[in-house]
This record gives C-alpha cells, sequence and structure tokens, in this order.
C-alpha cells in the first residue's frame, strides 16, 4: 500500500509543474532583468544615441576662433594699408627727386655759360707775360666753379682722342686724319659737355677725325 502511494505522488508532481508552467488562463509573463551592470550597459546605449548638445566650453571655442579670424583680417587689411602708403611714399619721393633734378639741371645749364665766358677770357690772356696775374686769377676763378659742380654731382665730358659717341657730343666739324685709327674719333673738344646723373645737361661739341683712305 506505502509503495503504491508514493507511486502516486510521482505521477502527480509533474503534473502540478505543468499548471504552473502553462498556467490555468494561458497569461504571458515578462522577465527583467533588474542587475546593476545591466542597467549601467543600458544608460550608455541610450547616452551614445542622444545628440551631442554644445558645452559651455564649445561655446567658447567657437566664440575665440571667430575673434581669431576677426583679427586676422584686421592685420590683413593693415598690411594691405602699409603697403599702400609705402608706394605712395616712394612714387612722391621718385617725383621729388626727378623735379629737384631737373630744377638743379636747369640752374647748371644757366651757370655753364659763365663758365664758358671764364674759359674764353682765360685763352685770351694765357701766354701774355704782363697779364699773367690775371690769368692766374681767372684760372682760380675757374676752378673754384668747376670744383663745385663737380662735388655737386656734375661731370666734365671732354672725349679727346675717344670714339665720337653722338648721345653726349655733337660733331662741329671734320677733320682729315693720316691714321685710319684716328678715323671717328674726337680730335679736339672745342667746348666741353657736362653730364648730371647719367643725364646729359650739354653736350660737348668737338672736332671728329676722318681718314679718306
Amino acid at each position: 500500500m506505502q509503495e503504491q502511494g508514493k507511486t502516486d505522488e510521482l505521477q502527480e508532481e509533474p503534473s502540478g509543474r505543468g499548471k504552473a508552467d502553462n498556467g490555468e488562463d494561458g497569461a504571458e509573463f515578462k522577465v527583467t532583468d533588474r542587475r546593476h551592470w545591466t542597467r549601467e550597459n543600458d544608460d550608455e546605449t541610450e547616452s551614445e544615441a542622444a545628440p551631442a548638445r554644445p558645452t559651455v566650453i564649445d561655446e567658447y571655442r567657437e566664440r575665440a576662433e571667430s575673434a581669431e579670424r576677426k583679427l586676422q583680417e584686421y592685420i590683413d587689411a593693415f598690411k594691405t594699408f602699409k603697403n599702400e602708403q609705402e608706394q605712395f611714399r616712394d612714387r612722391m619721393q621718385r617725383d621729388i627727386d626727378r623735379k629737384v633734378a631737373l630744377r638743379f639741371g636747369a640752374l647748371v645749364a644757366a651757370l655753364l655759360e659763365s663758365m664758358d665766358n671764364l674759359d674764353l677770357a682765360l685763352s685770351h690772356v694765357e701766354g701774355i707775360p704782363e697779364a699773367e696775374s690775371l690769368a692766374e686769377g681767372v684760372r682760380l676763378a675757374r676752378d673754384n666753379f668747376r670744383g663745385a659742380l663737380e662735388r655737386s654731382g656734375v661731370e666734365t665730358i671732354a672725349p679727346d682722342g675717344q670714339p665720337f659717341d653722338p648721345n653726349e657730343a655733337e660733331a662741329v666739324r671734320l677733320q682729315p686724319v693720316d691714321s685710319a685709327d684716328a678715323d671717328g674719333k674726337v680730335v679736339e673738344t672745342l667746348r666741353p659737355g657736362y653730364r648730371l646723373d647719367e643725364r646729359i645737361i650739354r653736350p660737348a661739341q668737338v672736332t671728329v677725325g676722318r681718314h679718306s683712305g
């Protein structure tokens, strides 16, 4: 009898578990995992999915970058203005130098007539014993005058023995020469010329040799 009762109990237990598993009305159960490490993983997933919000640091960084760009624009504008000012100053200086050179050249050209008069007077009194003291005075005045011009940058053009250059001299007359080497060369400077800073103030008047062959 006892063995039969145990057998009945064993047969009833599976039947009871079946009811618990299936439920009398067939309802479904939802299981939520409340372990703390699983909740942390869920929070991380939500934070990654959420869009990034601008922080205070990002705002200040954007302001700093904007201010830096504006500052660079001001620096570039200042450099451009400075370069334009320097170019304008250089143009003005060149224009002033050119005008001063033209005015000084015109003044020197007017004074050269006085130099010619001194040379002419000296040519008339040289070689005369009675006028030696007068010649010495005229020569001293002429040399001082010429030295002042040279210190001001005026150069004398007297191309004796050099090939004739029409850019700095005028051929007043031709003179026959026996040597072929003297052909086309300046035989004599009749009136010296003058140059100022590569600009001819007055060309020299010369005699040019001509070899007939």
